[in-house]
C-alpha cells in the first residue's frame, strides 16, 4: 500500500509528576502527499474525552475535520469541518449550542487548524517558514474548534492569529527514546487567547512534525512526553 504510518502514546504529566491523562494517536502519510492525523484523548480533569481525525493536503493546508466531545461520560458536541481557500466550514451539534451551520470566511486560505490534540498542536507549527527561523513569524488566518484551554467546548469555528518562534535543533529523550528534535514556543500574548501560559514544543526534525514533549508553564505547569513510538 501507498502509505507511511506512525503511531504514538502521550502522556499529560501534571505539576505533581503524576499522569493527568493521554492521548493515543496515529498518523497516516499518503503517497500524494496528504496526512491525516487520528487522535484519542483523555484528560481526567472533568473526565473529557476528545476524538479527532484532521486531514490535510501536500502543502499541510487543512482540509477536513471531525470532532467528537464528552465530559464525565456526557456527550458534549460533535462537528464537521470543511476547509478551501475561502475559509471553513462547520456543520456541528452540542449541548450548548444545539444544531449550528458556520461559514467563517478568510482573506487568504487557512494556514492550520486546531482541534487541541497535543499532536495536533504540533501541526499548527508547519506553517512556519524554516528558511526564515531566525524571527518570530505570524501565522494567520487559523481556524479553531475550541477556544477554551482544554478543547472541550463547542465544537465550532474560531478564528486565531498567533505568532510562532524557533527555538532550536537539539537532540532530546523522552519516554520513547532519543530524538532530534526542532523545538518551537506559540507566542499567544495578542492572540485570541491572550494570558494561555508560555508553551513550548519539541517536534522530530525529520519533516513529519511528531510531538516528542510539550510544556504548559505557569500555573498550569504540564509536561506532555511521548511514551511510545512506532513507524510502519
Amino acid at each position: 500500500m501507498q502509505h507511511r504510518t506512525i503511531r504514538g502514546r502521550l502522556a499529560y504529566v501534571g505539576p505533581t509528576g503524576a499522569e493527568r491523562g493521554r492521548e493515543f494517536f496515529t498518523m497516516t502519510m499518503h503517497g500524494d502527499g496528504r496526512r491525516i492525523l487520528r487522535a484519542h484523548s483523555e484528560i481526567e480533569e472533568n473526565e473529557i474525552l476528545r476524538d479527532v481525525t484532521y486531514t490535510v493536503d501536500a502543502q499541510w493546508r487543512p482540509v477536513e475535520a471531525f470532532v467528537r466531545l464528552s465530559a464525565a461520560d456526557r456527550f458534549l458536541g460533535s462537528g464537521w469541518f470543511q476547509f478551501d481557500e475561502h475559509g471553513g466550514r462547520c456543520e456541528s451539534f452540542s449541548r450548548d449550542d444545539g444544531r449550528l451551520s458556520q461559514h467563517l470566511p478568510t482573506a487568504t486560505p487557512p494556514r492550520c487548524f486546531g482541534a487541541h490534540p497535543i499532536s495536533g498542536d504540533a501541526w499548527m507549527l508547519t506553517p512556519f517558514d524554516m528558511s526564515r527561523r531566525d524571527e518570530p513569524q505570524v501565522i494567520s488566518p487559523a481556524l479553531m474548534s475550541s477556544l477554551a484551554f482544554n478543547g472541550a467546548s463547542g465544537p465550532r469555528l474560531h478564528a486565531l492569529t498567533y505568532s510562532l518562534a524557533f527555538r532550536g535543533e537539539q537532540r532530546i529523550e523522552v519516554p520513547a527514546g532519543r530524538f532530534d528534535a526542532w523545538k518551537f514556543e506559540f507566542l499567544l500574548d495578542d492572540s485570541e487567547v491572550a494570558g494561555h501560559p508560555p508553551y513550548h514544543v519539541w517536534v522530530t526534525a525529520d519533516g513529519d512534525y511528531v510531538v516528542l514533549r510539550a510544556e504548559v508553564g505557569a500555573p498550569r505547569d504540564y509536561t506532555y512526553l511521548l511514551t511510545e513510538f512506532a513507524r510502519a
